[in-house]
C-alpha cells in the first residue's frame, strides 16, 4: 500500500512540475481515491464486525488527528507566504481559496469558478490542490453515516449484514459512476471537481475492501498465485497507459477514469505476489517505502512552493531549479511528517475526540483569520485603487486618448497611474441600468434614461464581446441607446460549431444552441446596430472539408448576414491584440517600472483570425469591421499600459478602464 501511495504522488508531483512531460499524471488522485475507499471501509467494516457498531466521535477524531495538524500547517505558511511573494493582483482569489480549503470546501469553488467562464482564466491559486483533499474529507463526513443506515435496514429487513453493506455500496458506486460520466460529457468544467462525480473512485475501493473481507485469504502459489501476480501487473500497466496517454484535453473523469481506478484496485486486490513477482524488490526499496510514507505531505506543500518559487526567485523556474525544488519538497514533507503528523498522533491528550475537535476549531480559526486578513488589505487597495482611476480617467490624456490624432501626450506606453485594478475594471461589472432575463440565455436590456430609447442596439458574443461593454454603455449613456446584451463565455454567434477552444473540447451543441437562440433575440428585438466580436483566434472550429479556418469565416460571414437582411448594420470589433498568455495586470506588478516587459510584438499580438478574415471577405455594406488596434499598438508593439490605464484585466480580456476610454473613437467609426 506504501508503494501505491509512492506511486501515486509521484505521479502527481511529476505532472505539476513536468505537465507536459507527464501529461496524465493527474490520475494519481484517482488511485489515491481508491486507496483512500480501500482503507477507510476496511477499518469501519472491522469495527462493525467487533462491536456492531460505529463510534463516529472516535472515527472523526482520527481523521482530524491524522489529516488536519499537517494541512492546517501549509494552509498558514502559504497564507504568511502569499504576503511575502505573491503580487496583490492574487491576493483576493488566494485568501478566498484558503478559507474553502480551510473549511475543505475547496472542490465546489472549483467548480463554480470552472463553469463561469468570467473566473476561468484565473490563475491557479496555491492551495487549489485542496480540491481532492475536500472531496475525501466530504466522503469521510459522509461515509460512516452511509454504512450506519445500510446496518440499520439490513437489520429491519433481515438481510446479512455484509450482503446488504457490499450491495448498496455497489448500488452507490454505480450511481456516482453513471453521474460522472453523464456530467462530464454535459458540464465536464464543473464534473472535474465535485463530489458526487469522485465518489465512485472511493466506492470503487471499498467494494474491493468488503468483497476481500467475506473472502478467505488466497494461497500464495499455484494457479491462484500466478493470477494474482497478472492482476497487479494488469493493474499498474493500465495506470501507467492512463498516466501517458491522457491529458489535460481528456473529458475526465467519466469513463476514462475507469482506467486508473480499475488498475487500483487490482493492484490492490493483487495483495502481496511474492518473491517470485520482480515488482516485489521494488516495492521494498527503503525509497519507495519512504515516498510513500511521507506520501500526504508531500502532496500538501509540492503545489504552493512551486506556485510561489517563481515570484520568491523573481523568474521561472529552469528544470534545475525544479529539480531542487523537488527535493526541498520531499524534506519538508519529511520534517511534516516526523515533527507533526506522528507527534499529534502520538500524542495522549489529543485522544481524547473532545479535545481534538477543540484543537482542530482553533487551527481552523487561526488560518481562517490570516486569510480575513488578506482580503481585507484587498478591499482596501481596491478602494484607493478606485480613487485613483476616478481622478485619472478625468486626464484628457487618459487611456486611448493619449493615442487620439492630434494627442500632445507624453509617457503614453508608462506606468499605469495606479498598479492595482478596481472593482469597477473587470469586463462582466454590474451596471444597475441592466436588467437580466431569466434562462435559457439571460439577455441583459440596459436602459440608461426614462426618455424613449433613440435606437436600440445589440451587443452579442463571447466575454471578448463582453468587455467591449465599457465603450458601448459610454456611448449609450451619452446618447440615450437602450442596450440588448447577449453573452456566453468561450461561445461565439455562428453558424460553424466550435469543437476546441484554447486547446479543450467545448460543448459544441451548446453553443451551437446558444447561437440559434441569439439570432431569434435578434429578430425579436430589431435593434439598429449588433456589435459583436470574438476571441475566435482561441477556436477551432469543426471544418467537415479539412478546412477549420474556411469553415469558422463561412460561418460568422453567414450568421452576420442574415442580421444584415433582417435590417440591422452589424459592427464587427475586432479582437484585442494578444498577450501572448501573460497575466497582464500581475505583470506590471512584478515589473511595476518597466511596462514594456509585458508588451508583444504587433505582428504577432495582431495575428489574422476568422472573425476578422470574414469581416474583410464580406461584401456588404450593412457588415463594417471596427478595428481598433492603433490605440493599444504602435507600429510595432502592443502595449499593457496606454495613457495610464491597464489594458487588460487579466491574459485576454480588455479592463473596463480600457473600454470606457475607446467610447470616442468607437462612436466616430460607427459615424453615428
Amino acid at each position: 500500500m506504501q508503494a501505491l501511495r509512492a506511486l501515486a504522488v509521484l505521479l502527481v508531483v511529476l505532472y505539476h512540475f513536468w505537465p507536459n512531460r507527464l501529461t496524465g499524471g493527474y490520475v494519481g488522485v484517482d488511485v489515491f481515491f481508491v486507496i483512500s475507499g480501500f482503507l477507510i471501509t476496511s477499518h469501519l467494516y472491522r469495527e462493525v464486525d467487533r462491536t456492531g457498531r460505529i463510534s463516529l466521535a472516535t472515527f472523526y477524531a482520527r481523521r482530524a488527528r491524522r489529516l488536519l495538524p499537517a494541512a492546517m500547517l501549509v494552509l498558514l505558511a502559504t497564507a504568511v507566504a502569499s504576503f511575502l511573494f505573491l503580487p496583490v493582483t492574487r491576493w483576493a482569489a488566494n485568501a478566498g481559496d484558503i478559507l474553502a480549503s480551510t473549511f475543505y470546501v475547496q472542490n465546489w469553488l472549483l467548480a463554480v469558478r470552472a463553469v463561469d467562464y468570467s473566473a476561468s482564466a484565473n490563475a491557479a491559486s496555491a492551495v487549489q490542490h485542496f480540491w481532492s483533499l475536500s472531496v475525501e474529507e466530504q466522503f469521510y463526513l459522509g461515509w460512516p453515516a452511509l454504512i450506519l443506515l445500510l446496518l440499520l435496514v439490513g437489520r429491519r429487513l433481515r438481510v446479512r449484514r455484509e450482503t446488504l453493506l457490499l450491495g448498496g455500496i455497489l448500488v452507490v458506486t454505480v450511481l456516482s459512476l453513471a453521474w460522472s460520466v453523464d456530467a462530464t460529457a454535459t458540464d465536464p468544467a464543473g464534473a472535474y471537481f465535485v463530489t458526487p462525480t469522485r465518489i465512485w473512485e472511493l466506492g470503487a475501493g471499498a467494494v474491493l475492501a468488503l468483497w476481500r473481507a467475506r473472502r478467505p485469504d488466497v494461497a500464495s502459489d499455484g494457479p491462484v498465485a500466478a493470477s494474482r501476480l497478472a492482476l497487479r501487473w494488469i493493474g499498474l500497466a493500465a495506470i501507467a497507459v492512463a498516466a501517458v496517454s491522457l491529458s489535460a484535453a481528456s473529458p475526465f473523469p467519466g469513463y476514462l477514469a475507469l482506467l486508473p481506478v480499475l488498475g487500483t484496485v487490482a493492484v490492490i486486490a493483487a495483495a502481496d505476489t511474492g518473491a517470485r513477482d520482480p515488482l516485489t524488490a521494488v516495492v521494498v526499496l527503503p525509497p519507495v517505502q519512504f515516498l510513500g510514507n511521507v506520501s500526504y505531505s508531500l502532496y500538501l506543500w509540492h503545489w504552493p512552493l512551486l506556485v510561489m518559487a517563481p515570484f520568491a526567485l523573481g523568474h521561472p523556474l529552469p528544470a534545475v531549479q525544479k529539480v531542487g525544488l523537488l527535493a526541498v519538497c520531499i524534506g519538508l514533507a519529511w520534517l511534516t511528517k516526523v515533527w507533526v503528523e506522528d507527534t499529534t498522533q502520538r500524542h495522549r491528550l489529543l485522544g481524547r475526540p473532545v479535545v481534538t475537535v477543540a484543537c482542530t476549531v482553533a487551527a481552523m480559526l487561526v488560518v481562517s483569520s490570516v486569510a480575513v486578513l488578506q482580503r481585507h488589505e484587498v478591499s482596501v487597495q481596491a478602494d484607493a485603487a478606485r480613487a485613483h482611476l476616478a481622478a485619472a480617467e478625468g486626464d484628457p490624456c487618459f487611456g486611448a486618448a493619449s493615442r487620439a490624432p492630434g494627442a500632445h501626450c507624453t509617457d503614453v506606453f508608462g506606468p499605469p497611474a495606479s498598479l492595482t485594478l478596481s472593482p469597477e475594471d473587470p469586463p462582466w461589472f454590474v451596471d444597475p441600468a441592466c436588467t437580466v432575463a431569466p434562462a435559457p440565455i439571460g439577455v441583459a436590456t440596459c436602459r440608461f434614461s426614462s426618455a424613449p430609447p433613440t435606437r436600440t442596439v445589440a451587443l452579442v458574443g463571447d466575454s471578448h464581446a463582453q468587455a467591449w461593454r465599457g465603450a458601448v454603455h459610454r456611448i449609450a449613456r451619452e446618447l440615450n441607446w437602450k442596450v440588448v446584451e447577449i453573452l456566453k463565455g468561450a461561445c461565439p454567434v455562428t453558424t460553424a460549431r466550435v469543437v476546441r477552444f484554447n486547446g479543450k473540447v467545448t460543448d459544441t451543441e451548446a453553443c451551437h444552441t446558444w447561437g440559434q437562440q441569439v439570432s431569434q433575440v435578434l429578430a425579436a428585438e430589431h435593434p439598429d446596430y449588433v456589435f459583436t466580436s470574438s476571441w475566435a483566434a482561441a477556436m477551432t472550429f469543426d471544418g467537415a472539408g479539412g478546412d477549420p479556418r474556411g469553415a469558422g469565416i463561412r460561418g460568422f460571414a453567414d450568421t452576420w448576414t442574415a442580421w444584415a437582411h433582417a435590417g440591422s448594420t452589424v459592427f464587427v470589433l475586432r479582437d484585442v491584440p494578444s498577450t501572448g498568455g501573460r497575466d497582464i495586470p500581475e505583470c506590471l506588478v512584478t515589473h511595476p517600472g518597466d511596462p514594456g516587459a509585458c508588451a508583444s510584438p504587433r505582428d504577432v499580438a495582431l495575428a489574422p483570425d476568422a472573425l476578422t478574415e470574414a469581416a474583410a471577405r464580406v461584401a456588404s455594406p450593412r457588415i463594417r469591421l471596427i478595428d481598433l488596434s492603433d490605440f493599444f499598438c504602435d507600429a510595432a508593439t502592443c502595449h499593457p499600459a496606454v495613457g495610464g490605464a491597464i489594458v487588460y484585466w487579466d491574459h485576454d480580456h480588455m479592463s473596463a478602464q480600457f473600454s470606457r476610454s475607446l467610447a470616442p473613437y468607437l462612436l466616430d467609426r460607427i459615424g453615428s
